[in-house]
């Protein structure tokens, strides 16, 4: 059956042909919806304005984003079905838009699986008057109009040859330019791929499908386990009683900490602490969902890969199968499958008067027992915490009133609408909370002078304030400006942890100085304890040289 005999004869008369909808729509996706792209790529071009063949490089980049929309279109126009999808694209489009031009978000694999797996009251910060008004103009009504305009489809073989004649002009237009431009071109896609994460809607459909094929449709693997042979020094199975708190931050950088050298005093008590700082700390990835699952894994970040680590143990699954009491709590979003053979607590919608309320708990909430709970451990303990940190854009909610300490801040979540000056203030209020609860921890700590007991914080990933116009994070790590991966990372250590493992902290004074990174966290989580295990690499323990 086709469109023509379903609808009304006077009705049918008024309706234009799809693939004129069709043509129309990708107009519009062109002009509108993709300003992020042609601002990129006119300065990519820019770039390269004195290269032989200039023009020609430009008329291909242009044909095959060109003939890449419109084949787009040309698959999702069919009878019944076309306006519906055509609608649901514009509305996604209009939605990455928005973030790409207000926040210079790119749309890449990890921001899908972090738009999938993000929580309720993450997500509900993205959500801004802006955010909604944007899409509801530039998206929702566009699509209104999709779905009411009526269209007329051509019946039978013909529809299908003519929708064939529209692919095959499509396929032509990306393949026939760059065998022109030569090795130009070649050059230019390398060096400027990521421009198709502002493309819309190429964007959401390749991060969607990528994540998807990646994460869940692909076959589940067979847990392998590894460091089967681990097993803890004897001192550290029988000696003093041992505990190790690992703080993992959430989307702090090491520019804002007074550690680093940051004028404002943000790290007041690991100051007082005297915590080692790691002034070259790197972080393995520019989100959650990679950051998190590759420090606990035992893969560099050159080697890291997602559905391996998922299916082989990490550094947590070692230390327990070692005999370390391993617990995981939780205040952000989840531990992305870090924590899922080892005893957990998500305390992400608790219902606690004064730390809690419809927007989540902020980061008290995991230290509020925190005496209890390390007593209850028993030795050798670890115990994770994974705070909120500076998780944005909605800053000013990360933290009680009375960290409210940098002023003016910016108490909305669109930090667009805010000066730099503002969100930098409201971001340092975070980092100061942050570095309150590690206080916290080790004041705990402290309480047990009988325990030999060791803390340490390193966040996930940094995050962007604006700098040239680009907010949050989730960018290419090749690409990725130094916010997003420069991170704070530090250690404390008891009185009683450096006379018993005999760490030298002279030498822990040189070792902070020298590069380090994620790749660092599982063997030096392994180190803590003296795990003894072919799977351990002194090299890449912080602490190796620097004992005995």
């Amino acid at each position: 059956m086709t469109v023509q005999s379903i609808v009304a004869p006077g009705r049918m008369r008024r309706a234009i042909p799809a693939w004129l909808l069709g043509a129309i729509v990708a107009l519009y996706m062109l002009a509108v919806l993709n300003r992020s792209l042609w601002v990129e790529l006119h300065d990519a071009l820019s770039a390269s304005r004195d290269m032989p063949g200039f023009w020609m490089l430009s008329v291909t980049v242009c044909c095959r984003l060109v003939a890449n929309l419109i084949l787009t279109i040309a698959l999702v126009m069919w009878p019944r079905i076309g306006k519906p999808l055509l609608a649901l694209l514009i509305v996604v489009s209009a939605a990455s838009a928005f973030y790409a031009e207000t926040f210079g978000v790119r749309l890449n694999e990890e921001i899908v699986q972090s738009i999938f797996e993000t929580q309720r009251a993450e997500a509900a910060a993205m959500i801004t008057t802006g955010s909604v008004g944007w899409i509801v103009l530039f998206g929702v009504l566009p699509a209104i109009l999709v779905l009411l305009v009526p269209v007329r489809f051509t019946p039978g073989w013909r529809g299908l040859g003519w929708r064939a004649a529209i692919v095959l002009a499509a396929v032509a237009l990306m393949t026939l330019p760059p065998l022109l431009a030569g090795r130009s071109y070649i050059y230019f896609e390398r060096n400027h791929r990521t421009m198709y994460e502002v493309f819309n809607p190429y964007a959401a459909l390749s991060g969607t499908f990528h994540y998807l094929q990646r994460d869940v449709f692909r076959p589940t693997r067979s847990m392998t386990p590894i460091g089967t042979d681990a097993t803890l020094a004897p001192d550290t199975a029988s000696g003093r009683k041992r505990v190790v708190v690992l703080v993992v931050g959430e989307t702090a950088r090491a520019e804002n900490q007074s550690l680093q050298g940051y004028a404002r005093e943000t790290n007041p008590e690991m100051k007082r602490a005297g915590a080692v700082y790691f002034t070259d700390a790197w972080s393995c990835g520019t989100a959650t969902t990679v950051s998190v699952p590759c420090m606990f894994s035992n893969m560099t970040r050159e080697k890291f890969d997602k559905p391996v680590a998922k299916a082989h143990w990490n550094a947590l699954d070692v230390l327990q199968h070692a005999g370390v009491d391993v617990f995981w709590r939780d205040n952000d979003e989840g531990c992305k499958d870090v924590c899922a053979r080892v005893p957990n607590d998500d305390l992400t919608n608790a219902k606690i008067d004064g730390l809690c309320d419809a927007d989540g708990c902020v980061d008290d909430v995991l230290v509020a027992d925190l005496p209890a709970r390390l007593a209850r451990m028993r030795s050798p303990a670890l115990l994770v915490l994974h705070v909120k940190g500076s998780h944005g854009p909605a800053y000013f909610q990360r933290y009680p009133a009375a960290f409210n300490v940098f002023r003016p801040g910016c108490d909305t979540a669109e930090v667009q609408t805010c000066t730099y000056a503002q969100t930098v203030a409201s971001y340092d209020n975070t980092i100061l909370y942050t570095d309150h609860i590690l206080g916290k921890v080790v004041d705990a700590l402290k309480a047990t002078p009988d325990v030999d007991s060791a803390m340490m914080y390193l966040s996930d990933h940094g995050e962007s304030l604006g700098e040239n116009e680009v907010y949050l994070h989730g960018a290419d790590w090749a690409t990725a400006p130094t916010q997003q991966k420069h991170i704070p990372m530090l250690m404390w250590f008891s009185d009683g942890w450096v006379r018993d493992s005999g760490l030298r902290l002279d030498c822990m004074a040189q070792r902070r100085v020298q590069p380090a990174s994620q790749d660092n966290l599982f063997h030096t989580l392994l180190g803590f304890f003296g795990t003894r295990t072919t799977v351990y690499d002194p090299r890449l323990d912080l602490l190796a040289g620097c004992r005995g």
